[in-house]
Protein backbone atom coordinates (compact mmCIF):
# COMPACT_ATOMS: atom_id res chain seq x y z
CA UNK A 1 0.00 0.00 0.00
CA UNK A 2 1.05 3.24 -1.01
CA UNK A 3 0.86 6.62 0.90
CA UNK A 4 0.34 9.83 -0.50
CA UNK A 5 1.53 12.78 1.85
CA UNK A 6 -1.74 15.69 0.09
CA UNK A 7 0.16 18.19 2.13
CA UNK A 8 1.74 21.35 0.63
CA UNK A 9 5.35 21.45 0.02
CA UNK A 10 6.62 23.74 2.58
CA UNK A 11 4.51 22.08 5.08
CA UNK A 12 5.87 18.91 4.24
CA UNK A 13 9.17 19.89 4.71
CA UNK A 14 7.93 21.52 8.56
CA UNK A 15 7.14 17.99 9.29
CA UNK A 16 10.24 16.57 8.33
CA UNK A 17 12.08 19.55 10.14
CA UNK A 18 10.03 18.95 13.24
CA UNK A 19 10.98 15.01 13.08
CA UNK A 20 14.53 15.81 13.14
CA UNK A 21 14.67 18.95 15.65
CA UNK A 22 12.65 15.68 17.92
CA UNK A 23 15.50 13.87 16.90
CA UNK A 24 18.07 16.48 18.08
CA UNK A 25 15.65 17.07 20.89
CA UNK A 26 16.29 13.57 22.31
CA UNK A 27 20.25 13.09 21.16
CA UNK A 28 20.52 16.27 23.21
CA UNK A 29 18.50 14.87 26.07
CA UNK A 30 20.18 11.50 25.90
CA UNK A 31 23.23 13.16 25.98
CA UNK A 32 22.82 15.41 28.77
CA UNK A 33 21.77 12.64 31.05
CA UNK A 34 24.37 10.48 29.93
CA UNK A 35 26.84 13.50 30.74
CA UNK A 36 24.91 14.14 34.26
CA UNK A 37 25.21 10.74 34.88
CA UNK A 38 29.20 10.41 34.41
CA UNK A 39 29.42 13.27 36.36
CA UNK A 40 27.53 11.68 39.10
CA UNK A 41 30.06 8.47 38.83
CA UNK A 42 32.79 10.33 39.15
CA UNK A 43 31.69 12.57 42.04
CA UNK A 44 30.93 9.49 43.64
CA UNK A 45 34.24 7.84 43.13
CA UNK A 46 35.99 11.01 43.71
CA UNK A 47 34.23 10.73 46.90
CA UNK A 48 35.16 6.95 47.98
CA UNK A 49 38.46 7.43 47.03
CA UNK A 50 38.94 10.90 49.17
CA UNK A 51 37.37 9.04 51.80
CA UNK A 52 39.61 5.24 51.17
CA UNK A 53 42.88 7.97 51.29
CA UNK A 54 41.78 9.90 54.44
CA UNK A 55 41.27 6.09 55.63
CA UNK A 56 44.42 4.55 54.71
CA UNK A 57 46.57 7.94 55.52
CA UNK A 58 45.40 7.05 59.33
CA UNK A 59 46.53 3.82 59.29
CA UNK A 60 50.03 4.76 57.69
CA UNK A 61 49.87 7.19 60.34
CA UNK A 62 49.10 4.63 63.00
CA UNK A 63 51.93 2.36 61.60
CA UNK A 64 54.27 5.00 61.40
CA UNK A 65 53.79 5.82 65.20
CA UNK A 66 53.98 2.32 66.26
CA UNK A 67 57.34 1.72 63.79
CA UNK A 68 58.66 5.14 64.87
CA UNK A 69 58.17 3.97 68.68
CA UNK A 70 60.23 1.01 67.85
CA UNK A 71 63.29 2.39 65.84
CA UNK A 72 63.25 5.41 68.19
CA UNK A 73 63.71 3.16 71.58
CA UNK A 74 66.17 0.58 69.42
CA UNK A 75 68.05 4.30 67.84
CA UNK A 76 67.81 5.82 71.32
CA UNK A 77 69.52 2.57 73.21
CA UNK A 78 72.10 2.77 70.23
CA UNK A 79 72.74 6.20 70.94
CA UNK A 80 72.78 6.19 75.04
CA UNK A 81 75.13 2.89 74.42
CA UNK A 82 77.66 5.10 72.02
CA UNK A 83 77.45 7.76 74.52
CA UNK A 84 78.24 5.67 77.58
CA UNK A 85 81.35 4.54 75.87
CA UNK A 86 82.38 7.89 74.84
CA UNK A 87 81.88 9.12 78.81
CA UNK A 88 84.11 6.13 79.95
CA UNK A 89 86.72 6.86 77.36
CA UNK A 90 86.62 10.63 78.50
CA UNK A 91 86.87 10.10 81.99
CA UNK A 92 89.07 7.32 81.13
CA UNK A 93 91.66 9.47 79.48
CA UNK A 94 91.52 12.60 82.09
CA UNK A 95 91.88 10.24 84.97
CA UNK A 96 95.23 8.82 83.76
CA UNK A 97 97.98 10.42 83.80
CA UNK A 98 100.72 11.12 80.84
CA UNK A 99 102.82 9.01 81.72
CA UNK A 100 104.58 9.23 78.21
CA UNK A 101 106.30 13.07 79.42
CA UNK A 102 107.48 11.54 82.46
CA UNK A 103 109.28 8.67 80.50
CA UNK A 104 110.51 11.72 78.16
CA UNK A 105 111.86 13.65 81.72
CA UNK A 106 113.94 10.48 82.92
CA UNK A 107 115.08 9.32 80.20
CA UNK A 108 117.81 12.43 79.46
CA UNK A 109 118.54 11.70 83.32
CA UNK A 110 120.73 8.90 83.66
CA UNK A 111 124.56 9.20 82.57
CA UNK A 112 126.41 7.26 80.58
CA UNK A 113 126.99 4.12 81.15
CA UNK A 114 124.50 3.53 83.39
CA UNK A 115 121.69 0.79 83.23
CA UNK A 116 118.44 0.94 83.91
CA UNK A 117 116.80 -2.82 84.09
CA UNK A 118 113.30 -1.83 85.72
CA UNK A 119 111.16 0.93 86.03
CA UNK A 120 108.17 0.68 88.19
CA UNK A 121 105.56 3.27 88.08
CA UNK A 122 103.09 3.45 90.96
CA UNK A 123 99.60 5.51 89.71
CA UNK A 124 98.10 6.08 93.64
CA UNK A 125 100.96 8.35 95.00
CA UNK A 126 102.62 8.89 91.76
CA UNK A 127 105.98 7.33 92.58
CA UNK A 128 108.76 5.66 90.38
CA UNK A 129 110.74 2.91 91.35
CA UNK A 130 113.66 2.30 89.44
CA UNK A 131 116.83 -0.52 89.84
CA UNK A 132 119.79 -0.80 87.41
CA UNK A 133 123.36 -1.15 87.19
CA UNK A 134 126.28 0.97 86.99
CA UNK A 135 130.09 0.14 86.46
CA UNK A 136 130.61 2.38 89.50
CA UNK A 137 129.77 4.22 92.35
CA UNK A 138 130.10 7.58 90.97
CA UNK A 139 127.94 6.97 87.82
CA UNK A 140 125.21 5.76 90.79
CA UNK A 141 125.92 9.46 92.59
CA UNK A 142 125.94 11.25 89.23
CA UNK A 143 122.27 9.80 88.16
CA UNK A 144 121.33 10.63 91.83
CA UNK A 145 122.45 13.99 91.45
CA UNK A 146 120.59 14.66 87.80
CA UNK A 147 117.50 12.98 89.64
CA UNK A 148 117.87 15.54 92.43
CA UNK A 149 118.65 18.63 89.86
CA UNK A 150 115.52 17.95 87.80
CA UNK A 151 113.32 19.00 90.34
CA UNK A 152 110.46 20.79 87.95
CA UNK A 153 109.40 17.17 87.57
CA UNK A 154 110.47 15.24 90.07
CA UNK A 155 111.06 15.43 94.20
CA UNK A 156 112.03 13.42 97.24
CA UNK A 157 114.29 11.12 96.20
CA UNK A 158 115.43 8.54 98.60
CA UNK A 159 119.06 7.43 98.56
CA UNK A 160 119.37 4.00 100.17
CA UNK A 161 123.19 3.88 101.47
CA UNK A 162 123.54 0.15 100.10
CA UNK A 163 123.74 1.74 96.59
CA UNK A 164 127.20 3.27 97.24
CA UNK A 165 128.85 0.39 99.51
CA UNK A 166 130.28 -1.28 96.37
CA UNK A 167 132.78 1.09 94.20
CA UNK A 168 132.18 -1.29 91.09
CA UNK A 169 129.62 -2.91 89.64
CA UNK A 170 127.21 -1.55 91.17
CA UNK A 171 123.70 -2.18 91.72
CA UNK A 172 121.05 0.24 92.82
CA UNK A 173 117.70 1.34 93.03
CA UNK A 174 116.01 4.80 93.40
CA UNK A 175 112.22 6.15 94.48
CA UNK A 176 111.24 9.96 93.72
CA UNK A 177 108.14 10.87 92.95
CA UNK A 178 106.42 12.95 89.78
CA UNK A 179 105.11 16.09 90.24
CA UNK A 180 101.63 16.58 89.41
CA UNK A 181 102.51 19.27 85.95
CA UNK A 182 104.54 16.56 84.53
CA UNK A 183 100.82 14.37 84.32
CA UNK A 184 98.57 16.82 82.77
Amino acid sequence: MRQINLLPKPRQEDFRYMAVLGGLYLAFWITMASFILVLLIQFSVKVYLGRQLQSFQGQIGQLRTQVDKKENSQIKGQIKNINNRIADYKNLAENSPKWSKVLKAFAVLPPAGVKITSLNVNFGPKSVAISGLAPTRELVIALYDSIRKDDKNFYNIDYPLENVIKSNNVNFHFTFYIKDDLLK
